[in-house]
């Protein structure tokens, strides 16, 4: 559960949060197709698009 906050501190802050969420969203609907599955398929994911080193 993510608990509300009392904003977002500046436009950064806001900008890679939402991107996450997006990212979680796509993940969730099946917009994404995952070479492995589950939390690892996810994982390895979310390193990609953000240049993540693994």
């Amino acid at each position: 559960m993510i608990r509300p906050t009392r904003g977002f501190q500046n436009m950064r802050t806001s900008s890679v949060t939402l991107k996450g969420f997006e990212v979680m969203r796509m993940i969730r609907r099946r917009y994404c197709i995952l070479t492995q599955p589950g939390v690892t398929g996810e994982i390895r994911l979310i390193n990609q698009l953000f240049g993540f080193a693994a």
